[in-house]
C-alpha cells in the first residue's frame, strides 16, 4: 500500500519538502566536486600550453615586424618614384615640408614618408623590441612635430656613404643591401637577442623581408660568404658603399 494514500494535500507538499532536503546536500557535494576537478584541469592544460603561447607570441611579434617593413617598402617605391632614392638630406631639402625631417636617427628620415603624404599609417613603423615598453605609434601626424616621435619607430634605417657624401639607397642599388634592420643595439649591427629568440629582422632593397638567426657570440648576422651584415670593404657586397645606419629614438 501507499504510504501517500490517505494524507492530505498538505501532508504530502511537506513529505516532497522533506525528500528536496535531504538531496540538495548531495547534489551540492556533487556540484563543488565538479568545479574543483574541472579547475584542477583548466590549471593543468594552462600549464601545459603556456610556453607554447609563449612561444607563439614570440613568433607572431617577429611576422609583424616582417609584415611593417614590406608595407613600408611599399611607401619607399612611391618615394623613389618622385625623388629618385629613398629618404636622406637631399631629399629634406628638395621639398619645404620635409626641411625638418633629418638628423641623428632612423625616425628623422623615415618621417618623410609621412609628412611627405606617401601613408598615414605611423603604425607600419612599429617593431617589437623587448628592451623597451612595448610602446605603439599613436597615429598622430598632425602637427608635423607628432610625427613618429620617440618610441614610435621600431625600425633601424640604413644610408650609405658613397665618395664621402651620404645619401639614401635606391633600386639601383645591389639589391642585398639592407634599408631596414630590428631590433638593432648599434651601428655595428649588434643586435637584441631576446625580442625575437636569437633572430632579427632585416628588409632588403629588392623588396625581400628576411629573418635570420644571430650569432651567439656577437650578437650579429654571418654571411654564408663571410663577413657579417654590416660588414663594409671592397670585398664585401658594399663594396665601395659605407653603411651609415641611424638607430630609432628610444
Amino acid at each position: 500500500m501507499d504510504d501517500s494514500e490517505g494524507l492530505s494535500d498538505e501532508d504530502t507538499e511537506r513529505e516532497k519538502e522533506a525528500q528536496i532536503e535531504i538531496q540538495t546536500p548531495t547534489n551540492w557535494a556533487f556540484f563543488i566536486k565538479w568545479f574543483v576537478l574541472t579547475t584542477l584541469a583548466t590549471v593543468v592544460i594552462a600549464a601545459i600550453m603556456m610556453p607554447s603561447i609563449k612561444k607563439s607570441g614570440k613568433k607572431m611579434e617577429m611576422t609583424q615586424a616582417v609584415s611593417n617593413s614590406k608595407q613600408i617598402y611599399l611607401v619607399l617605391m612611391d618615394f623613389e618614384s618622385d625623388m629618385g632614392y629613398f629618404p636622406d638630406d637631399a631629399s629634406a631639402a628638395k621639398k619645404p615640408v620635409l626641411s625638418s625631417f633629418h638628423g641623428n636617427s632612423s625616425n628623422d628620415y623615415l618621417g618623410q614618408l609621412l609628412e611627405g603624404g606617401y601613408t598615414k599609417s605611423e603604425e607600419i613603423f612599429f617593431a617589437y623590441d623587448k628592451r623597451f615598453k612595448n610602446e605603439k605609434p599613436d597615429d598622430v601626424i598632425f602637427p608635423p612635430s607628432r610625427i613618429l616621435e620617440q618610441h614610435e619607430c621600431g625600425f633601424a634605417y640604413v644610408m650609405v656613404e658613397d665618395k664621402g657624401t651620404r645619401r639614401g639607397l635606391s633600386t639601383s642599388d645591389p639589391g642585398s643591401l639592407p634599408i631596414l634592420l630590428t631590433p638593432l643595439v648599434n651601428e655595428w649591427g649588434s643586435m637584441d637577442m631576446k625580442s625575437h629568440k636569437g633572430r632579427r629582422v632585416h628588409l632588403r632593397v629588392d623588396g625581400s623581408a628576411r629573418s635570420d638567426l644571430l650569432d651567439p657570440i656577437d650578437h650579429k648576422i654571418h654571411l654564408r660568404e663571410g663577413g657579417t651584415l654590416l660588414e663594409s670593404g671592397p670585398s664585401t657586397m658594399w663594396a665601395n658603399l659605407k653603411p651609415v645606419v641611424l638607430l630609432p629614438d628610444r
